[in-house]
């Protein structure tokens, strides 16, 4: 039966460049074209020697993950189709030997760059080394294929996010890209610290800053190939591909749901009336693989920008978070969570901070001195600020929000027949949120927390114990309370035996609702 798809007829024979293929992005993308592009000539896999292990090493426990499993059993065969190619995108030419580069230069037809650092706190040093100058050493490495036709080049929509449409543009550079990266060479890192604040000039962390700028640097080459820039919102886990919730990465929404699912997150700053850019990880992906397809056979401009997202097409809300996980996370606890999942999103900035308090800081210094108590090491403290500086870089993205225009993307789709919107499906439109978040939740408990479905018995029991603990507790602290009270007052002690008996009621009620 001929093939139904333009794009896996496009894929057919061709040999692929692939930079951050062990990112998360990266381990999709890799995955996606291995499974549904089976006549690929070969992957090329930019892989930099770590700990011990050789590009080989790692692209074979990279094969091992789990994201592969359905390949593994399905397909084993087209693993022979990865190649590791040793580099580093912080080395001139990328690290790349001789040889491999004449191998690729006389194959390779499309490229994928994915690597760079995504941590809102890398110092700017690092940040503009990994993300500008690792687009330069792509660009000059790009310019030695001899035959390729197309570079797919992953941003984020958030470079522009001063404004408050997100739109497919390459804005007015903040600074000169070639005279900050110069600049910033003979500058010590103290100094680059001190001036980070000011260079940023209102952008909320280096990633994005850098991020913008390695666009300017794309676009002030000249290239002989043309350049697709994809800027994906927020990524969080996969909805169906390749397996319902995937995810390895605790960035964004995604630690505040494991840390709540576990009991120690009980409050985020967050304006719940407001939208959240979330993007199945698949959709992202999907939209690469056939944004080059695309820019190929079309002819498209040299530089194209896609942007994908679901606030201008289907937004979902942050609240919406609270109604569909909450009640699903207690509905399938996790087996070692240290207290029951609660808290909430808070508008409010004092209350969020009197919730800090009372429920972060006090608990972590009390359970830090029982530790103490019995010789050990405390830790609790140390895990504590820890999570909450990573909670406060993504406040700047849960008090605002943002309209993300997906007009060239939108366009795109409209450009695939019917097979190939279905099998490299990016439409935000289809999104059923509802099932989406369930299945990120899980995809939580499962690839984040370690977690397995089959462990749910045990840890719905241990959630029971959990339960009747923290009411039992509760009822003790008010019993303590009220009873200093009611010695003074007749009406406080005719008040405290009705409160008493509603209380009783409404906690049998509830027990027999977990049980």
């Amino acid at each position: 039966m001929p093939c139904q798809s333009e794009v896996v007829d496009f894929y057919s024979g061709r040999s692929i460049f692939i930079t951050g293929a062990t990112g998360f992005l990266g381990k999709i993308l890799l995955e996606k074209l291995l499974r549904t592009c089976p006549d690929i000539k070969f992957i090329c896999l930019l892989v930099r020697n770590k700990a011990g292990q050789d590009a080989k090493m790692r692209v074979q426990d990279l094969l091992n993950s789990r994201v592969f499993e359905s390949l593994r059993l399905s397909q084993p065969e087209l693993f022979c189709k990865v190649v590791p190619v040793s580099g580093d995108i912080t080395l001139p030419g990328l690290g790349i030997s001789e040889s491999d580069m004449t191998m690729m230069s006389q194959n390779v037809s499309v490229a994928f760059h994915c690597a760079a650092t995504v941590r809102f706190d890398e110092p700017l040093k690092s940040a503009v080394d990994l993300n500008m100058k690792g687009v330069k050493r792509m660009l000059d490495v790009c310019k030695k294929l001899k035959h390729l036709e197309v570079l797919i080049h992953v941003s984020t929509a958030y470079v522009n996010c001063l404004r408050p449409e997100l739109n497919e543009t390459i804005y007015p550079a903040v600074c000169d890209p070639s005279k900050l990266m110069n600049t910033l060479d003979w500058l010590d890192e103290g100094t680059v610290t001190a001036l980070t604040k000011s260079l940023l000039n209102g952008l909320p962390n280096t990633y994005t800053y850098t991020k913008g700028l390695g666009e300017h640097v794309i676009r002030d080459e000249s290239l002989p190939f043309p350049v697709a820039i994809i800027r994906p919102t927020i990524v969080t886990s996969s909805w169906k591909e390749p397996m319902p919730g995937w995810v390895d990465s605790i960035n964004g929404p995604t630690g505040f749901v494991a840390g709540c699912a576990a009991g120690i997150f009980r409050t985020l700053y967050c304006h719940t009336h407001m939208i959240t850019d979330l993007i199945p990880a698949e959709y992202p992906t999907n939209l690469m693989i056939s944004a080059a397809w695309h820019t190929v056979e079309h002819r498209m401009p040299s530089l194209c920008v896609y942007t994908i997202g679901s606030s201008g097409l289907n937004p979902v809300y942050w609240s919406d978070l609270e109604k569909y996980i909450y009640p699903y996370m207690m509905k399938n606890p996790i087996s070692m969570t240290l207290w029951p999942p609660g808290g909430s999103f808070k508008s409010s900035y004092v209350h969020h901070k009197i919730d800090m308090v009372l429920y972060h800081n006090l608990p972590a210094y009390t359970l830090d001195f029982l530790v103490r108590c019995c010789g050990k090491k405390p830790f609790f403290v140390k895990l504590h600020k820890k999570a909450a500086k990573a909670m406060d870089s993504l406040q700047f993205y849960t008090i605002r929000e943002w309209r993300s225009r997906c007009d060239n993307s939108m366009s795109l789709v409209e450009r695939l027949n019917n097979y190939d919107k279905q099998l490299f499906n990016f439409d935000p439109r289809t999104i059923d949120w509802k099932d989406y978040l369930c299945a990120y939740y899980l995809g939580i408990r499962r690839f984040i927390l370690k977690d397995d479905l089959n462990t749910l018995p045990a840890a719905r029991k241990h959630f029971r114990r959990l339960i009747i603990a923290q009411y039992t507790l509760r009822a003790v602290a008010v019993f303590l309370l009220a009873r200093t009270v009611i010695r003074r007052s007749i009406t406080a002690k005719t008040l405290w035996y009705s409160t008493l008996d509603i209380l009783s009621k409404y906690a049998q009620k509830t027990i027999r609702s977990f049980c």
